[in-house]
């Protein structure tokens, strides 16, 4: 089938089409630049490994000696004190970073080049020193190259002894500094701890203070006694308060409430209790005087005046009892305000002791510091002494774990890596070149290139070589000639696909005129009719039809008088324009007359018909079109189920005019049935053999697809085509 239905271009690609893609992409990226131009490729790495060879041969060797160091600051901290430190040597990274600057010093190399440059005349070609860090250890590599190994391994050592020697002296300078700094820093704490023990004393002094946790107890003692005595002070007082106020409210009965609101055993309670004791014995003899006597009489008269008197010196008793309860009420409240005066004076003595303490507390401190300081300078000032009076360099933090040696390869230059890099370089330049050249040279120069400028979906059935032969003679071969051979395999390629199995008709085309198409028609057809199948080959290419000049001197007399376009326009039958050619064992059906209109003529409805009765008479039926980019003709019989072959002729089709091939026949949903590959043996610098045709891509082509009937001067029945002409359109 020659038509399919495109993909939506909103339509979103699957992971499949996407590797489609990808892989389109370099097939064609390959089939551009790479294949064509292997040869610039070969030559370039050729020439670039000579190049490296050159090289290897003639650039002088190189040596490296590498000495290991260990570099700690452990032991170059004991005169780290108030300032007194070596500028050179600090924590963690820096310091590592700081000894590593130090290593490649002016000052380092400068006395290691006296000391080696006596002894050693090759020093001049030594380089200077390379320091690195080995990760994650306290180990750094100083590295010398030289021509010389031996110069290169004594040079390393060298630098490593100053350096250590360097250290060394420094160190011993600066303890030497320390302890006199240290020194006279010992003399000024002295004195200014002695000042602050005496002005600690003098505080104390003034301030009465002897011990001040024995001072807070005692205060705070005295404040708790007098804060209960200030409670039970204030429990009487509310008692009393109490007391009076139940009396008051209940006047009437106080001589009989008195006993249970005054407290048991007070005078005044054991007075009126006496009282109403004779009261109440008194009141007993009543009835009997009453039995007696009567109420007038004087005993019982008596009787009632000494009752009086009792009642009124109950009363009287319980007046001075109100009277003894209000005295005590109010000496109570007085010693309740008197305690707690007291302890708010013990308060305030509490709050002053306070502040005093803070005065006190800052002095005692000022005087432990400058104790602590004085004890810490003395300690320093012994292991500074400590540590000049050790031998045991040797075992410093800083040492030669490994020093160097003569190196017995050299390190410049590798090979491998010389190899590598003029490969690399080679690769590099020869695809710029070829960038270059492709994209000046546009010609397409292989049928895979072809086929991936359609993304590598279409087969291809076979190639055509360059034959110095002219057509006319090419018509004569006997079948079993190179040309034979080639159509034949494009036939076996052609019966083996789906294509002749299926269908019974095929369309020859190609992008622009001169390609070839015509001439590949005509052979396909001889192919064919020799496999023994029935074939027509029929000319619709109704604008500038050919055929009838390949095959005048086998035609008849005025044979393309009538042809296909006086089929389409119904003035006769397809039999009546078919011609047998007996030398080449089939049909051909010529165009005819060139139509005024032949793009309306083959959109009439006669085509289909006509393809119809073709298939039904035929076993094979190919089809001549018109070049596909300059008219829609070809695209009109494809239209109707007709599969297509591309015919292209390689070192003349460019890539511009593919690409616009391939998207005119996306935007009309046709599809190409396969591709076939003309000129193939052409050299790729051969591109001026074909100047001749003028071929311009643009709106003007090598000739012109036009209207009207062509001159019979020009286009005359009989024609045939120069014996010396290459096989074109």
């Amino acid at each position: 089938m020659s038509t399919t239905q495109n993909d939506s271009p909103s339509a979103v690609q699957s992971p499949e089409n996407e590797q489609d893609s990808v892989l389109n992409m370099l097939m064609n990226i390959w089939g551009v630049y790479v294949r064509p131009y292997l040869w610039l490729f070969i030559f370039a790495l050729i020439l670039f490994a000579v190049g490296a060879v050159i090289y290897l041969q003639t650039t002088v060797p190189l040596y490296r000696s590498t000495c290991q160091l260990h570099i700690h600051n452990q032991d170059v901290q004991v005169v780290n004190f108030r300032g007194i430190d070596d500028p050179n040597f600090q924590s963690g990274a820096t310091f590592l970073k700081t000894q590593m600057l130090i290593l490649q010093s002016r000052e380092i190399l400068d006395r290691a080049q006296k000391l080696v440059g006596g002894s050693n005349s090759n020093l001049s070609s030594c380089s200077a020193p390379e320091v690195k860090h080995v990760p994650g250890t306290l180990m750094v590599d100083l590295s010398i190259s030289s021509a010389d190994p031996e110069s290169a391994a004594q040079m390393a050592n060298t630098i490593a002894e100053v350096y250590l020697e360097s250290v060394q002296t420094r160190k011993v300078n600066i303890s030497f500094t320390g302890v006199n700094l240290l020194r006279d820093q010992l003399e000024e704490i002295r004195k200014s701890r002695e000042e602050a023990v005496n002005d600690l004393l003098a505080f104390k002094e003034e301030h009465g203070i002897f011990n001040l946790s024995e001072n807070y107890s005692a205060i705070i003692a005295q404040i708790n006694a007098l804060t209960n005595t200030a409670t039970e002070a204030k429990l009487e007082e509310m008692e009393l308060a109490t007391t009076l106020q139940s009396i008051r409210e209940n006047r009437a009965s106080a001589a009989r409430l008195m006993p249970y609101l005054v407290p048991q055993g007070s005078d005044s309670n054991s007075s009126l209790g006496a009282i109403k004791m004779l009261y109440f014995t008194h009141q007993t003899s009543l009835p009997s005087l009453l039995a007696q006597y009567n109420e007038g009489h004087t005993a019982v008269q008596t009787h009632h005046k000494v009752s009086d008197l009792l009642k009124a010196a109950q009363e009287s008793e319980v007046d001075l009892s109100i009277d003894g309860l209000e005295l005590r009420y109010a000496r109570a409240k007085k010693k309740a305000e008197m305690v707690a005066s007291q302890v708010e004076g013990l308060r305030n003595q509490l709050v002053d002791l306070d502040r005093v303490a803070g005065d006190y507390e800052m002095r005692q401190a000022a005087c432990d510091s400058l104790d602590g300081t004085y004890k810490s300078l003395v300690n320093r000032i012994n292991e500074i002494k400590i540590s000049n009076a050790t031998t045991t360099s040797d075992t410093s933090s800083i040492f030669i774990v490994s020093p160097a040696i003569k190196a017995t390869l050299p390190f410049f230059p590798n090979p491998r890596n010389v190899f590598r890099n003029a490969l690399g370089l080679g690769l590099g330049v020869a695809a710029l070149l070829a960038f270059i050249l492709a994209s000046i040279n546009n010609k397409v120069t292989s049928i895979e290139e072809v086929n991936a400028m359609f993304g590598n979906r279409l087969p291809v059935f076979g190639n055509i070589p360059l034959f110095e032969t002219s057509e006319q003679e090419l018509l004569l071969s006997s079948g079993e000639d190179p040309i034979d051979e080639a159509f034949r395999n494009i036939r076996t390629s052609l019966n083996l696909s789906m294509l002749t199995r299926e269908n019974k008709i095929l369309a020859i085309s190609s992008a622009i005129p001169r390609e070839g198409k015509t001439f590949t028609t005509l052979q396909l057809a001889r192919s064919f009719a020799r496999d023994k199948k029935k074939t027509l080959l029929m000319d619709l290419d109704l604008r500038k039809p050919r055929m009838h000049k390949m095959l005048a001197q086998y035609l008849p007399a005025n044979a393309s008088s009538r042809g296909l376009s006086n089929v389409l326009l119904g003035d006769c039958k397809l039999s009546e324009v078919v011609i047998a050619l007996p030398d080449f064992g089939f049909d051909v059906a010529l165009a005819g007359p060139v139509p005024p209109n032949p793009n309306e003529l083959l959109s009439s409805g006669c085509l289909p018909e006509l393809l119809q009765q073709a298939q039904e008479q035929y076993d094979m039926v190919l089809i001549d079109t018109a070049p596909i980019m300059p008219v829609s003709d070809t695209l009109i019989i494809a239209s109707h189920k007709v599969p297509l072959l591309l015919c292209s002729r390689l070192f003349r089709m460019t890539r511009p005019v593919l690409r616009h091939l391939r998207d005119n026949l996306q935007q009309v949903n046709i599809s190409l049935a396969g591709l076939i590959a003309n000129n193939v043996d052409v050299p790729k610098n051969s591109y001026g053999r074909y100047s001749n045709y003028g071929y311009k891509y643009g709106y003007k082509y090598g000739y012109k697809y036009g209207y009207g009937y062509t001159s019979k001067k020009k286009t005359g029945a009989g024609d045939a085509a120069k014996p010396d002409e290459p096989f074109t359109d």
